[in-house]
């Protein structure tokens, strides 16, 4: 008996080696009859298609030329504190825009802010450009979308645009990631670890930051009791103040200029106090710090808003969810390298 190959197939039922296998997947592209008589012989001579090398060639086919599926849109809401596209966002609207075109689709970046089309007509320029899907990029909890024809889009969020939540949203898990910092930290020996935050970068994510370092402080326990410095602007005068007061030996802060203010006070940094950036991907110097994998953060939007798009659900869901984004530690100079024991 000659081996039961797809080209022997083909050759019994005189057709092609293409059509055998349409056939045998069951292509409508094949006459009915045909399909039937390919699938028949094969039973009879024992062939089985490779589910394996089919799928295969499926991708190969469809890696060779690229398919236009539909449009999406970014949306970046501001705040007064925040007012243009932070470098973190810049990062997440690229990383978004490539996943995008990967699954076929384009993604526009659009701004909905004061001065500017309401939410409404934004809604209708969107739907008028044939967009299915919308990624919000909120800067702060805000009623601006307020008006926005949600039952033209599937929609998810990043960062929390109102509260309680109303859309699918993504976000970085910033409790367990500040909490496994300072378990690291802990482990480094640091036992008097202090905390700065602006007051709206708190609110934003609201009050995540300053939820988990109290947390651990009172549950955890191991970094003593320092108080938060929180404000609406962090200044090197009540920052050096706070300094002085409560003596940390490691601080944590967006704001990575406190080197600097420390090291003009006098302290030496990481001997005599340590720095750890919260948000290393803004940083101007070298540092330790946290990487918020703002493309992660990108790609997990787009990955969750695409399925909505292709079974086809529009509007507001009837219960929202929430996909978190964990953070990255990053070693750095401004921490000590090696950890002392505990006394």
């Amino acid at each position: 008996m000659p081996k039961t190959t797809l080209r022997h197939l083909a050759r019994l039922c005189d057709v092609g080696l293409a059509t055998a296998s349409r056939a045998l997947s069951g292509h409508p592209s094949v006459h009915a009859d045909t399909r039937a008589q390919v699938q028949k012989k094969a039973r009879q001579i024992g062939y089985q298609r490779n589910q394996l090398v089919g799928a295969l060639m499926t991708h190969v086919r469809s890696e060779r030329t690229a398919r236009f599926v539909g449009n999406l849109a970014a949306v970046h809401v501001p705040s007064p504190e925040q007012p243009r596209l932070r470098p973190v966002q810049q990062r997440i609207l690229r990383a978004a825009a490539a996943r995008a075109r990967e699954l076929g689709f384009q993604l526009g970046v659009f701004r909905l802010g004061p001065g500017e089309a309401s939410a409404a007509d934004l809604g209708r320029v969107l739907h008028a450009r044939g967009v299915q899907g919308v990624i919000f990029l909120f800067s702060r909890p805000t009623d601006a979308a307020s008006g926005f024809p949600w039952h033209n889009f599937a929609s998810v969020e990043i960062d929390y645009g109102s509260t309680p939540l109303v859309q699918h949203t993504v976000v970085l898990d910033h409790h367990l990631t500040l909490t496994d910092a300072l378990f690291r930290l802990r482990t480094l020996g640091y036992r008097h670890v202090g905390f700065f935050i602006e007051r709206f970068r708190d609110e934003r994510i609201i009050h995540k930051w300053t939820a988990a370092f109290r947390s651990f402080q009172e549950n955890q326990g191991g970094i003593g009791t320092v108080p938060s410095l929180v404000d609406s602007v962090i200044t090197p005068p009540a920052f050096l103040a706070w300094h002085r007061e409560h003596r940390p030996d490691v601080v944590i802060g967006h704001i990575d200029k406190a080197v600097s203010w420390l090291q003009r006070a006098g302290v030496r940094v990481p001997a005599d106090t340590g720095y750890l950036n919260l948000n290393w991907n803004e940083r101007t110097r070298a540092c330790a710090g946290l990487d918020l994998q703002p493309e992660l953060q990108g790609v997990v939007a787009v990955e969750t808003l695409v399925p909505l798009v292709l079974r086809n659900e529009r509007g507001l869901p009837a219960g929202a969810r929430t996909i978190m984004v964990g953070g990255r530690w990053v070693d750095g100079p401004t921490l000590r390298r090696n950890p002392i024991p505990p006394v």
